[in-house]
């Protein structure tokens, strides 16, 4: 699928364009002062784009407008009544109502994006900004989540001490908290000492959110 928006506004210059996809930069500072804005927009929009296998790119000048382009993975729709019926599981299976789910993860668009996508699954999600935290919210409350999704490199405690130290915790009623591995780094070894900190399972970045589904299937359905 490709889509373009055109505006006849005040256009962008090459400079402006190269801040434009970054976070918390704007192609003109006053444009925050004048329209408000946080600047986040465009890089939560490229994120998104990504994880539907697409692009985004504009095409500017300054005084002659704007025309913002991006091309997306998107299924055919018109499907017949008996394969409507086939992927109803499918469907279904994509709601987890009343689950808890904790998401560590410090990089705060990353979060956004994350939440948006998980927006109507039925999933009550807690946000931990670093290992430190996520550990401490399970230490205070170890009977409260239903799975965790952890990214690997953070500050103050990185994902794999804070897995370490989540298992390390007196077992409780419940069973074995299942804990997963959000990182770029997908080589076996890297895999490897994810599940050897006690991790569960590993999500590659970028996120793949038919991935991310597949996971919440496997250890909450």
């Amino acid at each position: 699928m490709f889509v373009a928006v055109s505006d006849n506004g005040i256009g962008i210059s090459d400079e402006q364009k190269e801040k434009l996809f970054s976070a918390f930069e704007q192609g003109d500072s006053g444009i925050a002062r004048i329209y408000g804005g946080t600047g986040l927009g465009l890089v939560i929009t490229k994120r998104i784009v990504e994880l539907m296998g697409g692009n985004v790119w504009v095409e500017s000048e300054s005084g002659k407008g704007a025309r913002f382009m991006f091309t997306a993975n998107v299924r055919r729709g018109g499907r017949s009544s008996s394969d409507k019926e086939s992927n109803k599981p499918e469907t279904g299976s994509n709601s987890f109502d009343g689950k808890k789910l904790l998401v560590a993860e410090d990089v705060e668009i990353n979060r956004e994006i994350l939440l948006a996508l998980l927006e109507d699954t039925g999933l009550i999600i807690d946000c931990a900004e670093n290992g430190k935290e996520a550990f401490e919210m399970i230490k205070a409350a170890p009977e409260k989540y239903d799975i965790v999704l952890m990214d690997v490199q953070m500050p103050q405690m990185d994902g794999l001490e804070s897995s370490r130290r989540i298992r390390a915790l007196p077992k409780h009623k419940r069973e074995k908290l299942p804990i997963i591995a959000m990182t770029a780094n997908v080589f076996k070894n890297d895999i490897e000492e994810c599940l050897a900190a006690g991790m569960d399972d590993h999500i590659g970045k970028p996120l793949d959110i038919d991935n991310v589904f597949e996971k919440l299937r496997k250890y909450l359905l």
